[in-house]
């Protein structure tokens, strides 16, 4: 025989929020994700899943046209080129588009691109440069960490000009110039 006993006011607190009928388990692909790619939590991870649903869906109907269909290799091709454009394919084929996924997005973010390309050592530090303003695109300082830097922007992201990080690596390499040391 099974006795339970009534919950205490402080268990009871704890559980108040916790609905066990409904508990969804957590993916632990998408936790490590959430890790890696230094994402806010698991909506924000959501919303990249749902794009991802949704270009699937896309894609779905472009591959059910007719192979012969003219309208169908062209919007493979254009298609492909975006996406590889972005960053997303490493390949500008359509054979390609197939291996989209969350993980691919994600992976061309600002604070991932930024540890990437090694202006930042890790996740925590790349949001700090991006939170005080010590990264620009061209000549537009960014400070959203989960801004998609494509291919072309990614050859144009450098330090601010009076950012005390870009006078750091220009000390450190031996290029700093007695001019920019004085401004």
């Amino acid at each position: 025989m099974s006795h339970t006993r009534k919950l205490k006011y402080h268990e009871e607190k704890l559980l108040k929020k916790t609905n066990f009928k409904h508990y969804r388990r957590e993916n632990q692909k998408d936790v490590e994700n959430i890790g890696r790619f230094g994402l806010k939590g698991k909506e924000e991870y959501a919303e990249y899943t749902k794009l991802v649903t949704q270009y699937k869906h896309v894609l779905k109907e472009i591959s059910d046209l007719s192979d012969k269909d003219p309208v169908k290799q062209k919007l493979l091709g254009d298609l492909s080129e975006k996406l590889y454009n972005m960053g997303v394919i490493d390949l500008k084929q359509p054979s390609e588009l197939v291996k989209v996924n969350a993980s691919s997005f994600c992976r061309r973010r600002a604070v991932v691109m930024l540890v990437k390309k090694k202006f930042a050592e890790h996740l925590t530090q790349a949001f700090g440069l991006l939170s005080h303003g010590h990264v620009r695109i061209g000549p537009e300082t960014i400070s959203d960490p989960a801004l998609i830097i494509t291919r072309k922007s990614e050859d144009l992201l450098t330090w601010v000009d009076n950012s005390s990080m870009k006078k750091k690596v220009q000390e450190y390499n031996g290029v700093l110039d007695d001019y920019d040391l004085n401004n």
